[in-house]
């Protein structure tokens, strides 16, 4: 390894200049010292990656473009998604009280998907979205850890988090099973409705408020208003493209031949 931190020196002097490599090299001496008590030689990425994390091998960004160039030890996009997965994983499973009743029943669940993982059933990245939804949930039922969730519980988180339901389908048959529970992950799609609604009025009134209406705060306007009156939803880049006309009753817009009215900005 002493041989090999002199070529690595040398490239480091020819990169980044003698200067800055006098101040730097002896920052990386402890990387190639662990290096050589761990393998004793250059081992591979999903080793380094193993050993250091992927935060370590971000403070020894020019050791490891020297090893991709020098040594033909390339970073691996696979692996490092892996450690990822893993280390969120292991995150999520301590966000928990410990030995409360949802740490429990959420160990229980990683249980079953890390057996689906090994069967080829689902892969790391499936198991941590599905386990990070089902903390999310055990939180939002109780932070103290100490009740699981109620079908009421499932319907008031899914209020805010529509998109996780089909996500949140495993855990909450797991817990069926495990708990005699009739669960069901179902979208209330009134409430849900109601809410958008209610979202969008807020934002209307701050916007009227607002002295400084200037070309931008216009198009927000329009867009929002085509949702809460109209309910047609329309990005910023298409409402642009209409056809909008500004009378003395209001805003006209015309979408797909159809003209829609909307309140002056004014």
């Amino acid at each position: 390894m002493s041989r090999l931190f002199v070529e690595f020196g040398a490239w480091l002097m020819h990169t980044v200049g003698s200067k800055k490599a006098a101040l730097k090299i002896n920052n990386y001496l402890a990387f190639f010292l662990d290096i050589e008590t761990t393998w004793q030689q250059v081992p591979s990425y999903s080793q380094l990656l193993h050993h250091f994390g992927a935060e370590g091998l971000r403070r020894v960004r020019l050791p490891m473009r020297w090893l991709d160039e020098a040594k033909g030890i390339k970073p691996n996009a696979q692996a490092k998604r892996l450690h990822s997965d893993k280390r969120r994983i292991r995150e999520c499973l301590a966000s928990l009280p410990p030995s409360s009743q949802a740490n429990k029943a959420l160990h229980s669940y990683w249980g079953q998907l890390e057996s689906r993982i090994k069967s080829g059933k689902t892969s790391y990245t499936s198991a941590r979205l599905a386990l990070r939804v089902a903390a999310s949930l055990l939180r939002h039922t109780d932070t103290a850890g100490q009740r699981l969730p109620a079908q009421r519980d499932v319907e008031s988180y899914l209020d805010a988090a529509p998109g996780q339901a089909a996500t949140l389908t495993g855990f909450t048959n797991f817990l069926n099973q495990q708990q005699g529970t009739a669960l069901k992950p179902v979208v209330n799609a009134a409430r849900i409705c109601k809410q958008r609604k209610e979202k969008l009025a807020r934002s209307l009134m701050k916007m009227a408020k607002q002295p400084e209406k200037n070309e931008a705060w216009q198009w927000e306007w329009l867009m929002l208003g085509m949702e809460y009156f109209h309910e047609r939803k329309i990005s910023k880049k298409a409402i642009r493209q209409q056809e909008i006309e500004t009378k003395d009753d209001g805003i006209w817009v015309t979408l797909e031949g159809s003209k829609y009215w909307l309140p002056s900005s004014q």
